[in-house]
């Protein structure tokens, strides 16, 4: 969303308690009033960032530079930041993801506190120093995170099913890079990186709980002008890979994922619809796939639905672990609840249940100022309108049935279909069958 008039800035109400501010500078500040909160969460998230914008000699560079951010600016030390929030019984972290970079904080709300935390954020988005003896110690630290995850079979699969189903696209590249790239990376190459993508890059702060407006603008604006928010980046490099595809690891399970691809972007009917869908298809202890595979079958500890979605790419569908002699009947019962979900009606008392599901996870959340400053920031990166707790569970539960079986039956298309086989090597004959059932 882009605005041509004068104004310093530019207010839109998007409830009672929701507001989005365009500042001068071009920062992007969304926020939610929770007045019976004694919190507030401030998210700085940089939407230019990421490994999906890394070109060749910055592979890993989003993420370096994430840790590096807690690291000293030209005013304060590693030391400094750290003990702010320690000392008022806050929290900052941080988070990497193929499409941005999230710099938050959890603090007791008041104004002291606020304009402090505000003051320390904006002084490490824009002032981080890279000193070179914490630099090169990050460095050793990072290596060590990429060697965890690559031994995690969890994170390890999600990263070489990510390198398959995006497999000649930007959204293939891990998100912390390798050990030989961090290896590669100089605190030239750093600098460069944060300065583009980070002190002079598009910014967007959600804030969410009890907070004074005025303090928040008047911290913002002291902030350099910066690159305009894209909203809804749209761009032709996100090349899906359907088919049937295996990839040995060294692991003692089997991990099978089925997917789809989705048209991006959801709007707003397509959004709360595909929820209620997951919900209902392995969201939940009485979802489908948990049932089929793991309550009636014992085939599994682990099986679920999920979906994940980017500007211009997403995907939804099924994931389970299970052990080497069980994958094909694994992929043939979820591949059978697939194909139920075109063929046959669904049952209205379980779409009503997994409608109050997300409604209850909506009403639990709404009392976490993290919860709704993180759902503030999927609405605004999504395109979707910014709305409260109640907007949410008025929208679910207006989903109808119709509405449900239309989006399964458009996400469906089983020549579009990718599954991912990830884990012990399976037999020829095992690799046969596995085709069979698709």
């Amino acid at each position: 969303m882009r605005f041509t008039d004068s104004f310093a800035r530019r207010c839109f109400f998007y409830g009672l308690m929701i507001k989005k501010i365009l500042l001068k500078n071009n920062v992007v500040l969304i926020m939610e009033q929770m007045e019976q909160c004694g919190s507030v969460a401030v998210g700085f998230s940089f939407s230019s960032a990421g490994s999906r914008f890394e070109d060749e000699g910055f592979y890993g560079a989003s993420h370096f530079c994430e840790h590096m951010l807690f690291k000293g600016t030209a005013s304060r030390s590693r030391r400094d930041i750290s003990l702010f929030f320690d000392r008022i019984g806050g929290t900052i972290n941080a988070f990497t993801e193929r499409d941005s970079v999230c710099l938050y904080s959890v603090i007791p709300s008041s104004e002291k506190n606020l304009k402090e935390a505000l003051e320390v954020m904006c002084d490490m988005s824009v002032s981080s120093s890279f000193p070179e003896e914490e630099t090169e110690l990050e460095r050793s630290v990072i290596k060590n995170e990429v060697s965890l995850v690559e031994d995690d079979p969890e994170e390890s699969g999600a990263d070489a099913l990510a390198e398959q189903i995006w497999m000649g696209s930007p959204l293939e590249k891990t998100i912390t890079g390798s050990v030989e790239q961090v290896e590669s990376l100089d605190r030239r190459a750093l600098l460069e990186w944060y300065a583009r993508r980070f002190s002079d890059g598009e910014l967007t702060v959600c804030v969410a709980g009890k907070f004074d407006e005025s303090i928040l603008i008047r911290a913002l604006e002291l902030l350099p002008e910066r690159n305009p928010v894209v909203q809804l980046r749209q761009t032709s490099d996100a090349k899906w890979n359907p088919g049937l595809f295996f990839k040995k690891a060294a692991m003692k399970q089997v991990q099978v994922s089925l997917l789809y691809p989705l048209e991006m972007p959801l709007d707003e009917k397509s959004f709360y619809s595909l929820t209620v869908l997951n919900a209902l298809v392995g969201d939940t202890m009485s979802s489908r796939l948990f049932e089929s595979l793991r309550e009636k079958c014992g085939l599994c500890y682990s099986v679920c639905s999920y979906f994940t979605c980017y500007d211009d790419a997403g995907f939804w569908g099924a994931f389970a672990t299970c052990d080497q002699n069980d994958v094909c009947e694994v992929l043939r019962l979820i591949s059978l609840e697939m194909k139920k979900l075109v063929s046959e009606k669904i049952n209205v008392q379980e779409l009503e249940a997994a409608k109050e599901h997300i409604c209850g996870e909506e009403i639990m959340g709404s009392d976490d100022v993290e919860y709704v400053m993180k759902r503030l920031q999927r609405c605004s990166f999504m395109g979707l309108p910014l709305v409260g707790k109640d907007d949410v569970i008025n929208s679910v539960r207006s989903v109808s049935m119709e509405d449900v079986e239309s989006l399964a039956e458009k996400i469906i298309d089983d020549s579009m279909r990718s599954v991912f086989v990830y884990g012990r090597s399976l037999s020829a004959g095992q690799k046969k069958l596995c085709r069979s059932f698709l």
